[in-house]
């Protein structure tokens, strides 16, 4: 079913506000199918726990929904650290992250760049040798919108390059097959 321009003028608006963290706490990949599934009424104003009640607020007043307290998570975007004694230099860290917020290479230690880290956690889960760890943000540090729109930025443009990469993987393979297929023997 086709949407319309007001159901998609009030998706753009819940994206905005939404902290385009792209953790997946919600539920969805990213924070725009989360604000595509609000306005369908396909999932609820309190899934986003790193937006926490500043999110769910803004978000019951964008569809005009009553926001019950009780239901409201909290629990912002924290930082990573890469614990340089630990890293061995694997990269797993490198491809989790969705915004390309560590540097480093293959063998070599890995940092976080702190400005523009969005505290997602996917990187965490992905070190062989536990050398990541999550903290508070600082006070001189806060997740605030020209972040979270970089993030969003940066999100879209990483997930574009890995399609554009995919898709070159995927043409050489369908060109060797040709070549197994067709040759003269």
């Amino acid at each position: 079913m086709k949407r319309t321009k007001g159901e998609d003028l009030i998706i753009k608006q819940i994206d905005k506000c939404l902290p385009q963290i792209h953790c997946q706490k919600c539920g969805f990949f990213s924070c725009l199918p989360y604000a595509k599934a609000i306005v369908k009424k396909k999932a609820n104003i309190y899934k986003c726990e790193p937006g926490g009640s500043k999110v769910v607020e803004k978000i019951g007043e964008i569809t005009g929904e009553r926001v019950i307290r009780a239901n409201v998570k909290d629990a912002p975007p924290e930082l990573v650290y890469i614990d340089p004694e630990a890293c061995i230099g694997c990269t797993l860290c490198i491809q989790k992250c969705p915004v390309d917020a560590i540097a480093g290479a293959e063998g070599f230690l890995h940092t976080v760049i702190v400005d523009e880290c969005n505290g997602c956690g996917f990187c965490v889960s992905s070190c062989p040798v536990d050398c990541i760890s999550e903290k508070k943000r600082t006070k001189d540090n806060p997740w605030n919108n020209t972040k979270a729109s970089i993030s969003k930025t940066m999100f879209y443009e990483k997930r574009a390059r890995t399609r554009e990469r995919r898709l070159e993987a995927d043409e050489k393979r369908l060109g060797a097959l040709k070549e197994l297929l067709f040759r003269d023997d």
